[in-house]
């Protein structure tokens, strides 16, 4: 019974959480940190810079950020 879970989750579910992650990564847009400058996609407004590890968010007014 496991095993036919396993099965469902790994052909059914898998697919579909790759292909809804692929379209939120291609619909983000790409900033450049404001303080270290490093460019990045921007998901769901507010996003870690992998470079400098500063929190970057968009504000209601469309400006970035920093925290």
């Amino acid at each position: 019974m496991f095993l036919i879970g396993f099965i469902i989750t790994l052909f059914v579910a898998a697919p579909i959480v790759a292909v809804w992650v692929n379209i939120k990564y291609f619909r983000s847009e790409k900033v450049a940190c404001p303080h270290c400058g490093h460019s990045f996609r921007l998901m769901d407004g507010s996003v870690k810079c992998p470079k400098c590890k500063t929190r970057v968010t968009r504000a209601a007014n469309g400006e970035l950020v920093t925290s």
